[in-house]
């Protein structure tokens, strides 16, 4: 019996586990075709808040990957869920720092999204990953901060996993402007169980029959235990397995290649 048959559900990380920035993983193809004709319920969660789901869809098309857009699950749109659901937005307005993505999923939130010198006024500072970042864009947000601002990040990852290797990633624009700012953010995505959550809700699955398959101890590993799945931790992106030694919780299993779920 293949380990994923005691699963309905599969919860997938994108970044590291069935790509690298524009280059797929062996054996990801492979695993995501025999869990669809299995039966397997599939969700892709990622933490990267840069592009749409739109476009995530397109990338995951371009390399053989079978994906609906309601299959795709950013930390963008989970922040934009989160932000509806505990906050009052009506009315108020928000400065982000971020790409496409975040900038599309504020967007159906009802804020009024403030540009330059304008986002110094602003209600809410939401921080996503942002490839084309300037001291201008973190001055602003800091100023916005000190004056009150709500802070919420879209997650808190450090580094971005790519073929030549780690480069920064949101967690490090967040950490600089926490430390400006004297304040930690509110982070929305994973290890925040909301995200896992809502991707239960989307998914229609259980905790207990679904297994969330990652690259991250601190955000997959660390964020599926929390909301009660069983994690599987892919040994293609960010960690190794030294860094399995004194981590709490340890993950479920620990593969080389998605194949060996097979």
């Amino acid at each position: 019996m293949a380990t994923i048959d005691r699963y309905q559900a599969l919860f997938m990380d994108m970044d590291g586990v069935i790509y690298l920035d524009r280059e797929p993983i062996p054996d990801a193809v492979e695993f995501i075709s025999t869990a669809r004709a299995a039966g397997k319920r599939l969700l892709f969660l990622t933490n990267n808040s840069r592009l749409t789901r739109g476009q995530y869809r397109e990338k995951l098309v371009g390399m053989g990957v079978e994906a609906r857009e309601d299959e795709i699950l950013t930390s963008a749109a989970a922040t934009a869920d989160f932000l509806l659901e505990n906050y009052e937005v009506k009315g108020k307005r928000a400065f982000f720092i971020g790409g496409r993505g975040l900038e599309e999923e504020l967007g159906r939130t009802g804020l009024a999204l403030l540009a330059g010198e304008e986002g110094r006024e602003a209600d809410f500072v939401v921080v996503g990953w942002d490839t084309e970042l300037t001291y201008d864009k973190l001055r602003v947000a800091c100023l916005a901060l000190h004056s009150g601002a709500v802070f919420v990040g879209t997650n808190a990852d450090a580094t971005f996993p790519a073929p030549d290797g780690l480069w920064p990633g949101a967690g490090s624009i967040l950490a600089a402007l926490e430390r400006a700012a004297g304040r930690e953010a509110l982070v929305v995505g994973k290890p925040n169980p909301y995200m896992l959550e809502t991707a239960l809700g989307r998914a229609g699955s259980k905790a207990d029959a679904t297994l969330m398959i990652g690259d991250r101890l601190e955000t997959d590993v660390l964020g599926g235990w929390r909301a009660g799945l069983d994690t599987c931790l892919v040994l293609t992106g960010v960690a190794a397995r030294h860094d399995l030694e004194g981590f709490t919780p340890q993950p479920d299993m620990v593969v080389e290649s998605l194949r060996e779920l097979l």
